[in-house]
């Protein structure tokens, strides 16, 4: 577990973390993790109240088997939720999460009772020794 401030900045050290973190474990699919990081940590950083000022958000990772990374990115709670949306092909922004879609496993979001918001993916990644 990290936490960090909730600032654009912050999210490449997220994906070094990240990446120490597999490279560590011998995982596999450091990729799609890394990719998946930047989505949700940029998401919590743009849209939630962890990107205001003195906001922070927090990146856990969990192997609940042998072959998946559950990535899980913990904000400071929003007035929205996160969901996918159809983005024109002409648009700058707005597939993210259809990207975390199409790499994890699953994923998902839940508001936690302190008012924070957790969104997380399951990822294949085997590891080896």
């Amino acid at each position: 577990m990290v936490s960090m401030p909730g600032t654009p900045r912050s999210v490449p050290v997220v994906r070094h973390w990240l990446a120490e973190v597999m490279a560590a474990h011998g995982c596999s699919g450091v990729d799609d993790a890394l990719l998946v990081a930047s989505e949700l940590a940029g998401n919590a950083v743009r849209h939630t109240r962890s990107g205001e000022p003195g906001g922070r958000l927090v990146v856990v990772i969990a192997f609940p088997d042998e072959v998946t990374l559950r990535l899980e990115v913990i904000d400071e709670g929003a007035e929205t939720v996160p969901r996918p949306r159809d983005a024109d092909w002409d648009m700058e922004s707005g597939r993210g999460l259809w990207l975390v879609e199409q790499v994890s496993r699953s994923w998902g979001e839940a508001a936690l009772r302190d008012g924070r918001h957790a969104v997380w993916a399951d990822l294949e990644s085997k590891r080896v020794a």
